[in-house]
C-alpha cells in the first residue's frame, strides 16, 4: 500500500477526512489519532524547576484564569490582526509545515501550532497564545541561515513550550510587565503583582531549559543544538530595530538563561537516563506510529487502536 492508498479518517474536532499518516488535521491541525501511553508526555523531559514553577503558579488561581478571561482574549485578537497583516501564513504539507509536523508528532502534541513566517532580518521564533490555540511565528532570517536540523531543533523548542503548558504564563508574564499592572490594581490585585512578576521571571529561565530538552529529544544531537545556539548568538549581537508584531511578540521572552549556562544543561540531560529513556520512549513510538491506527494498513478494516494485529486479514502491523 503506497502512501496515496492510505485510508483517511475524520478529525474529531471539525470533521474533515485526513489521511490517517498526516496524524494531525490538515484544516484545524488538531490530532486525528489519540494519544497512546506510547507518545511522550511533558514530565519526560520537564526540568524539575520548572514543574516546581507551574505548581506555584496554578496555586495563584484564580489570577491566571482572571487574567486569560480579561486581558487575552484582547491581546491575542490583536496579534492576529498584526499577523494577518505583516506575515505569511505557513501553509499544509509546505516544507515548514512538514517540518513542524513531524515536530508535534515525536513530541506528542493535541494540537499544532498555527504558524506563521514574519520579514525580519533578527533571527527570531516564538509561541504564543492558548493550550488550545496556540501560534508560531518565526523570521525569516531565520529559515535562512538554519539548516534543515538545525531549524527542527528551534521548531521543537517553540513546540515543547506548547507540550509543557507554558503558553497560558508566558503571556501573563508579558501582561505583567508591559502595562497590566494598572487594570489589576482597579481590580484590587496590585500587591499581587510584584510578587507575581518575581515568581514569573523566575520561572519563565526554568521553562526555557524544559524547551530545551524537547528539542534535543526531536534532534538527538547535541552538536546541532549547539551549532543552532552559535548562530542566534552571531546574529544576536547585531543592532536590530524591529516594527509591529515580531517586537510585539518579543517581549514576551526577555528573561531567558545565558546561552552557556542552556548548554551545560542540556549536556546534564543528555549524558542522563532520563533522556536515554525518553529517546527510548520516541524510538518505539515511531516504529510503532503506523501500527496505532483504528485502520488495517494492509486490507483498511477497522481494527482496535491499540492491536498489533489486525482481527479482519491477521496481519502485523509493524
Amino acid at each position: 500500500m503506497t502512501c496515496d492508498d492510505l485510508p483517511e479518517i475524520p478529525c474529531p474536532k471539525c470533521g474533515a477526512y485526513t489521511r490517517i499518516d498526516r496524524i494531525f488535521c490538515l484544516r484545524c491541525r488538531h490530532r486525528v489519532i489519540p494519544l497512546t501511553p506510547y507518545d511522550i508526555m511533558a514530565d519526560d523531559f520537564t526540568y524539575p524547576p520548572d514543574r516546581d514553577g507551574i505548581e506555584s503558579l496554578e496555586d495563584l488561581e484564580p489570577l491566571p484564569q482572571l487574567v486569560k478571561h480579561l486581558f487575552m482574549e484582547k491581546k491575542l485578537n490583536l496579534l492576529r490582526s498584526q499577523l494577518a497583516k505583516e506575515s505569511i501564513k505557513v501553509q499544509p504539507l509546505s516544507r515548514l509545515d512538514l517540518i513542524i509536523r513531524r515536530c508535534g508528532i515525536i513530541l506528542g502534541l493535541n494540537v499544532l501550532p498555527e504558524s506563521f513566517i514574519i520579514s525580519s532580518d533578527m533571527p527570531q521564533a516564538f509561541t504564543f497564545g492558548t493550550d488550545e490555540e496556540p501560534m508560531l511565528a518565526m523570521s525569516s532570517s531565520m529559515l535562512e541561515i538554519m539548516d534543515e536540523k538545525e531549524l527542527e531543533a528551534v521548531i521543537a523548542h517553540e513546540l515543547g513550550h506548547v507540550k509543557s503548558g507554558h503558553l497560558v504564563y508566558h503571556t501573563l508574564a508579558e501582561l505583567l510587565v508591559q502595562g497590566a499592572s494598572f487594570s489589576f490594581s482597579l481590580m484590587g490585585l496590585d500587591l499581587l503583582t510584584e510578587p507575581i512578576k518575581l515568581l514569573l521571571l523566575a520561572w519563565h529561565r526554568d521553562s526555557e531549559i524544559s524547551a530545551d530538552r524537547a528539542s534535543i529529544l526531536v534532534t538527538n544531537d547535541l552538536d546541532v543544538i549547539k551549532s543552532m545556539f552559535s548562530k542566534l548568538i552571531k546574529y544576536a549581537e547585531r543592532s536590530f530595530e524591529g516594527v509591529g508584531i515580531l517586537n510585539s511578540i518579543s517581549e514576551l521572552f526577555k528573561t531567558h538563561p545565558t546561552y552557556l549556562n542552556r548548554i551545560k544543561k542540556l549536556e546534564e540531560f543528555y549524558n542522563s537516563a532520563e533522556f536515554k529513556n525518553a529517546r527510548r520512549k520516541i524510538e518505539r513510538r515511531i516504529m510503532l506510529l503506523r501500527a496505532i491506527s483504528p485502520i488495517c494498513r494492509f486490507c483498511g478494516a477497522r481494527k482496535p487502536l491499540l492491536s498489533l494485529f489486525c482481527p479482519s486479514c491477521g496481519r502485523s502491523q509493524i
